[in-house]
């Protein structure tokens, strides 16, 4: 049998991650079997000064190790919400709560109650925060109808998201699009 040492990174959301993540792997020499969205694993426990290095390293970029089952677990839900978000609508086949649910073989209230114990939010106000940065990226490249935003992050109507966006900024999209100060969040950091 095959031994394999996974560490958990929190923050680590995009492809970019993946990429400096590797590289930083790289600078120190440590061979990791894979790197994924919140996950190195290795074939081979790394010794405690190594560790600390790599500690270190992803710190310094923002990126840290996770401890722990249940921060794993807000960071599992975490990632799900976002990949969730990236599907397509017509390609979603399952609520919210069902896809993470699916995805981490958890009940989804058992999931839904760690989330807020911690993170002091619901999984679905999460995905709501994560949904209305989507929409202001989506405003800010300035290619899309509000309709076609609306359908891109799933919403049902260009009102039901003007609605939805109004109620959580306080502003209308297209105040957001005229305004100056454009206020997004880096999507590691919504809800924080």
């Amino acid at each position: 049998m095959e031994f394999v040492y996974t560490l958990h990174v929190k923050n680590m959301v995009c492809q970019r991650c993946i990429l400096i993540v590797r590289n930083i792997l790289n600078t120190l020499d440590i061979s990791a079997s894979d790197v994924v969205l919140g996950r190195i694993t290795f074939q081979q426990e790394l010794d405690i000064h190594l560790q600390k290095q790599l500690a270190d390293s992803l710190h310094c970029i923002g990126l840290e190790i996770i401890e722990g089952r249940v921060h794993q677990q807000v960071e599992a839900i975490k990632n799900c919400v976002r990949a969730y978000l990236v599907i397509s609508p017509e390609d979603q086949q399952y609520k919210l709560s069902s896809y993470v649910s699916s995805k981490l073989g958890y009940d989804f209230g058992y999931l839904s109650e760690v989330f807020s114990k911690m993170e002091g939010i619901t999984v679905e106000r999460y995905f709501m925060l994560q949904r209305l940065e989507k929409v202001k990226e989506l405003l800010d490249y300035d290619q899309l109808s509000l309709s076609d935003i609306a359908f891109e992050v799933g919403f049902s109507s260009g009102h039901h998201l003007s609605t939805q966006f109004k109620k959580l900024t306080g502003i209308t999209p297209t105040q957001y699009k005229q305004s100056a100060v454009k206020e997004r969040r880096p999507l590691d950091l919504v809800g924080v």
